[in-house]
């Protein structure tokens, strides 16, 4: 990553986020609002809002400003981001929701057999054997949760990169994902180290009644392309 440091990417992200301030957080107040709506608004702000906020950081790391009608443009480019993100995210959130479908599932059925097993005043056979079969249930669904967490954190952390090489024309799809998991790989140390500067920062952010998240994350995907444009040799934008 050439003598380029962690710390001097954040300075740098910091320097390009004063300057792209309203774009950046404008894009992610839109995300939120827009995604607080059921299915339509969650399907509007996964499939176009979020691709275009990670390519307005990516175009301000890049040459160090842009605009809402730049964010937007190339809409084939921005489908390709949500379908990156949708084959990462597939399998860990198919874990993660069917893990708390099942321990909800265990909850509600062992209120019911307790109330039931209330009335004949005694733990019958049968009240056993279907509260083992309860506790299976939710110790089945809880390991689904963590193992889609887990599943989730590891692809998370080798596959950020792949958005970016899209957005760079350096990749389709499907040679993202080899590109992201590549770079990361090389790179492991410096991606780690990046990745627990966020959770820091994100943890600052959150100190002032959660104002300061209004600053981290919107000059986050600024400092990740940036990032990913020092790991492929590039410089990015300079100091505003």
């Amino acid at each position: 990553m050439s003598a380029v440091s962690i710390r001097q990417l954040w300075s740098r992200a910091w320097d390009l986020f004063k300057g792209n301030w309203l774009l950046l957080l404008g894009l992610l107040v839109l995300y939120v609002i827009v995604n607080l709506i059921p299915i339509i608004g969650n399907l509007i702000a996964l499939i176009l809002l979020l691709p275009a906020l990670m390519q307005a950081g990516y175009l301000v790391a890049r040459q160090g400003q842009s605009s809402f009608g730049e964010a937007f443009r190339g809409i084939g480019r921005l489908l390709k981001v949500f379908v990156y993100l949708f084959i990462l995210l597939l399998i860990p959130g198919i874990l993660i929701g069917l893990g708390y479908v099942l321990v909800l599932g265990s909850t509600v059925a062992g209120v019911a057999v307790t109330y039931a097993e209330a009335y004949t005043e005694a733990y019958t056979e049968g009240g056993k054997e279907a509260m083992s079969g309860v506790m299976a249930l939710g110790g089945t669904g809880g390991i689904l949760v963590v193992v889609g967490y887990l599943l989730l954190f590891i692809l998370s952390l080798f596959g950020w990169a792949g958005p970016y090489a899209i957005l760079s024309g350096r990749a389709g799809v499907f040679g993202a994902i080899g590109q992201s998991f590549s770079l990361t790989g090389r790179n492991f140390g410096k991606v780690f180290v990046a990745l627990l500067s966020f959770i820091g920062l994100l943890i600052l952010g959150a100190i002032p009644c959660g104002l300061g998240l209004l600053v981290v994350i919107p000059m986050s995907y600024v400092f990740m392309p940036l990032l990913y444009l020092a790991l492929t040799g590039e410089e990015g934008a300079s100091h505003s």
